[in-house]
């Protein structure tokens, strides 16, 4: 389901992740902030059920967001070599203070 301009771009988004109380939706997508790769987003539920605007949290090439209960956000890293061909995939953690 398409959440309107306040989530949704007309770039490629995907791989969402909602957390455990249904207020934080966290995905994937295209940079809008013209970095090269995919980027992490996040987007918090209002009091009136409303998405807000979609924050880019995490950018060259992270995708895959997923989150803990504690607020910690685990994610993917895509690596590349100068040719442009993928050579690793890294887990990271960005914790939330």
């Amino acid at each position: 389901v398409n959440l309107g301009p306040t989530v949704n771009s007309n770039l490629n988004e995907d791989l969402p992740f909602l957390s455990s109380d249904g207020e934080e939706l966290w995905f994937s997508g295209q940079s809008r902030l013209g970095y090269p790769g995919p980027a992490v987003y996040r987007s918090v539920k209002s009091d009136d059920g409303q998405w807000s605007q979609a924050e880019e949290v995490i950018s060259l090439f992270a995708a895959e967001p997923t989150l803990d209960d504690e607020g910690n956000v685990y994610f993917v890293h895509h690596f590349f070599d100068e040719e442009g061909a993928m050579v690793e995939v890294d887990i990271y953690v960005a914790y939330r203070k």
